[in-house]
């Protein structure tokens, strides 16, 4: 029994987070607001509160719905890449069949379904909806730049690497957050929503050999009395990365956590910038 204990208590358990972290989600949906032009950037930052605690809604639901945790990735290593790539939803159903799909992961077609849905809020200048809709599609696209989120490996579980998954997207993302703040640039239209999408899922894809192979690397140059060290987590004593291997392998990967995570906010602004055109610039003052 106190063996059990002592391992449930120190050993790190990649259950224990969620995609990006609460804290990622939120702050890049924050950020996402200052991509915005006048008078679209008034609405968001009146609601900033909103948009940053509905960021993190998704990651709630995957307790409570069955079907939601499909929504956050797409294994891409089960399927043949190029015929899969810029797919249809109604396409790929006919070529996979929908049990496969829900399988495998479809955020995709799930960013496409939240960029329409906000679109037509937009239309009918719902504002609670817009708020809402645009956290949680602004969820999905920082998810879609996960490189872990396009492999059926998704925690390092295939090559003795568990715990890579929140190692990558929530240690990195706490520590280093003080170099997270720089301005992205102004929103731009995206024409395809599909496609780009697509495109973002296959770069974060390319991304993941470099991420694998950057860990086993630093993890070979570093003893493991070096590697971790305990802390305090409210009641718990956690085992955890030491603040040098996270700063490590942060640079092995030449910053590739911080490029992903300025390419989600750039991304999120595109797409609620879109949605606002396409629905005739609604004015909310």
């Amino acid at each position: 029994m106190k063996y059990l204990l002592f391992t449930l208590l120190f050993h790190p358990n990649p259950n224990l987070y969620t995609p990006w972290g609460f804290y990622a989600h939120k702050k890049i949906n924050k950020q996402a607001i200052y991509t915005l032009p006048p008078p679209l950037i008034n609405l968001y930052k009146r609601h900033s509160a909103s948009i940053e605690n509905f960021a993190v809604l998704p990651d709630q639901r995957r307790h409570s719905l069955d079907q939601e945790a499909a929504r956050h990735y797409i294994d891409l290593d089960q399927y043949p890449k190029e015929q899969i790539k810029y797919m249809s939803w109604e396409d790929a159903i006919n070529a996979f069949t929908n049990d496969t799909l829900q399988k495998h992961g479809i955020v995709p077609w799930n960013i496409l379904d939240y960029y329409q849905q906000l679109k037509y809020a937009f239309l009918s200048r719902d504002t609670t909806r817009i708020i809402k809709l645009s956290a949680e599609l602004g969820h999905y696209v920082a998810d879609a730049h996960v490189p872990l989120h396009t492999t059926s490996n998704y925690d390092g579980q295939q090559t003795n690497q568990v715990g890579i998954h929140s190692f990558w997207e929530s240690k990195i993302p706490e520590q280093v957050q003080d170099q997270l703040d720089d301005w992205i640039g102004p929103a731009e239209y995206i024409e395809n929503v599909l496609k780009a999408t697509w495109n973002w899922v296959f770069e974060s894809h390319q991304m993941l050999t470099d991420l694998l192979r950057g860990e086993m690397l630093i993890s070979k140059q570093f003893p493991k009395s070096k590697k971790y060290m305990h802390g305090q987590k409210g009641m718990i004593l956690e085992k955890m990365y030491t603040p040098q291997y996270i700063e490590a392998y942060h640079k092995q990967l030449d910053n590739q956590v911080e490029k992903r995570y300025q390419a989600s906010i750039k991304h999120i602004g595109n797409l609620w910038y879109s949605a606002w055109l396409e629905a005739g610039e609604p004015d909310f003052k």
